[in-house]
């Protein structure tokens, strides 16, 4: 049976307690995304996915501020839960998350040294380029790449990497942000953001306890529905403390899942 969410961090912070190594990130991660993650499976775990759906989905993100409320990790672990659902639904692995960002370090005033900047181009097109050339190596026909720091750079990036590794090869791919698909009038009321509902939202269904609302309340945070990232808490969109839920944020995770996957199954050969 599933824990409910309050049993899930309460746990964690019993193992916490206990001096044990678990975490209450480790219990609340999804356990069925095990069964596609690269780095956990066995030789003939992959050879049964290859064979029936040779998918690779390559994740990216940054180790950056996401409000006082958010894992600084927030854009690589909301992509990395929409490239599992892909998996689950349309077959395929997903490779563990590159966490570099390409935008340097940023935070609000008093917070500007809690994340990891990188702004060295040259240095995640060689990431990429790598993990996309090793990919189509061991016969993945569909490379995919999909990043949660939703900024141009980072899809440019994986785009050309996978253009370049799959260039006279029997493979082929596309690179995305992880909510480039939405569309407005659905049943996702907004779209992506920074550290605003639509992340918010995705945290606290992925990784129920790792969103703490109550930090902003503290903080008396403006209930105005659009915050700015030049705003004291350096929150760009639907204000959380409204808008967010986990249960948005099961929509999102599935449905982008659910549209990168169906198009990575559609660039399978027939």
């Amino acid at each position: 049976m599933a824990m409910t969410r309050r049993e899930v961090i309460t746990s964690g912070v019993a193992a916490a307690a206990a001096g044990r190594p678990e975490t209450v990130l480790n219990q609340a991660a999804d356990r069925r995304y095990d069964t596609v993650r690269y780095e956990l499976l066995r030789p003939e775990e992959v050879k049964a996915i290859r064979e029936h759906a040779p998918i690779a989905y390559m994740v990216a993100g940054s180790i950056e501020w996401h409000g006082l409320h958010l894992p600084l990790g927030t854009d690589g672990l909301k992509a990395h839960a929409v490239c599992c659902e892909a998996a689950l639904r349309y077959g395929g692995v997903v490779l563990p998350t590159v966490f570099v960002g390409m935008v340097g370090g940023w935070g609000p005033q008093g917070w500007t040294n809690y994340g990891m900047g990188l702004s060295d181009q040259a240095a995640f097109d060689a990431v990429t380029l790598a993990l996309a050339r090793g990919l189509v190596a061991g016969g993945w026909k569909v490379i995919v790449g999909v990043t949660g720091h939703d900024v141009r750079e980072h899809v440019d990036s994986m785009r050309k990497a996978i253009e370049a590794a799959t260039n006279g090869k029997d493979a082929r791919g596309f690179a995305c942000m992880e909510g480039e698909m939405w569309r407005a009038g659905g049943a996702i009321p907004f779209g992506m953001d920074h550290a605003a509902a639509w992340e918010t939202s995705a945290i606290m269904h992925a990784y129920p306890g790792r969103a703490d609302l109550d930090a902003l309340r503290r903080r008396g945070l403006a209930t105005a529905d659009d915050l700015q990232m030049s705003g004291p808490e350096g929150i760009g969109g639907k204000t959380p403390l409204k808008y967010a839920s986990a249960e948005v944020g099961k929509r999102i995770v599935e449905q982008m899942g659910d549209l990168i996957g169906a198009r990575a199954k559609g660039m399978l050969p027939q």
